[in-house]
């Protein structure tokens, strides 16, 4: 049991030191297992390839024109619907629903390499050990990932049913943005072909016969959409960053080692056949034991000889 629980504590210690606390000192020379760097970078990756997504298209205002259409009905005009704002926001948190998916199986495949590394590392001394232990660290991780993903999913689908934000960010973006409308009416009225908004430039000609109010609310639509939705990828990329870092720790510090005690005392066939030396391992201790007798009897010997030495030169 003793032997059992320190390669169990000294597998928790590493983990704790190179998935925890960032420290890397055994595998200094092997950036591999630096691994706060390296989920950084796949954590600003994923920002990078959401922040890609805020590009105004070259199809400017038409997916709000259309939606705006669909929402149309017997009221007044130039009041939308607020499920107009949130049928767009659904549509673009669907867009990119695919990457906060890649970036968990992205991050569990490196930390099961991490773990499986580590492992092996620790338990080299027992291999009876080693299968067990593998098998309860692949439940574990497994078991974890399941969750990383529901929780993901779940933000991902928050995201989509409602909207809001107490970031001042987002009413000065919405603000900047609009200082944009009065060339872009201009433009469109002086029937421009093209407009620079935001280092874009941006086709304009498909909304020059488009109705004034038509295409007066799908800008004022567009403007919120795109101020709205640099403060989403942010707080997903916040929120995502967040939950690794509480699963990991949840990982590490109890269900890995709980689920290797399990696994080993429950269903590894005990703590005594899981650290009975192999054959061969047993095989080489006889010789090595058989080697220690010959010699302390070759010892014996001698020192009898000497005596006799000594007694006779006396």
């Amino acid at each position: 049991m003793v032997a059992f629980m320190q390669t169990v504590g000294s597998l928790k210690e590493t983990l704790q030191k190179i998935l925890i606390q960032g420290e890397f000192d055994e595998y200094e020379n092997d950036k591999q297992m630096h691994c706060n760097a390296r989920l950084a970078e796949m954590v600003d990756h994923l920002s990078k390839d959401l922040q890609s997504r805020v590009k105004f298209s070259q199809s400017f205002l038409v997916e709000e024109m259309q939606v705006s259409e669909e929402a149309s009905g017997i009221r007044l005009p130039d009041f939308l619907p607020h499920s107009v704002f949130l049928s767009l926001l659904k549509r673009k948190v669907n867009s990119v629903s695919d990457l906060p998916i890649c970036f968990v199986n992205k991050v569990w495949a490196y930390l099961e390499i991490v773990c499986a590394r580590v492992l092996i590392d620790r338990c080299g001394n027992c291999p009876q050990l080693l299968p067990s232990m593998r098998k309860a660290t692949q439940y574990v991780m497994e078991k974890m990932k399941a969750k990383f993903v529901e929780r993901v999913d779940e933000m991902i689908e928050m995201e989509q049913i409602s909207d809001y934000t107490c970031d001042p960010d987002y009413i000065t973006s919405y603000n900047k943005l609009m200082d944009n409308r009065v060339q872009f009416l201009m433009s469109v009225c002086g029937s421009t072909e093209t407009i620079d908004m935001e280092g874009y430039g941006i086709n304009i000609e498909h909304l020059i016969d488009v109705p004034a109010n038509l295409r007066g609310q799908a800008f004022d639509l567009k403007m919120r959409m795109t101020a709205y939705w640099k403060i989403v990828l942010k707080r997903m990329v916040d929120c995502f960053a967040l939950q690794l870092r509480f699963i990991m720790q949840k990982l590490v510090n109890k269900e890995m080692e709980v689920e290797m005690v399990n696994g080993v005392m429950v269903h590894g066939g005990g703590i005594e056949k899981m650290l009975h030396e192999p054959p061969s391992v047993a095989k080489k201790r006889e010789r090595i034991q058989s080697s220690i007798s010959l010699l302390q009897e070759s010892k014996e010997i001698i020192e009898k000889v000497m005596d006799v030495i000594v007694v006779t030169s006396d």
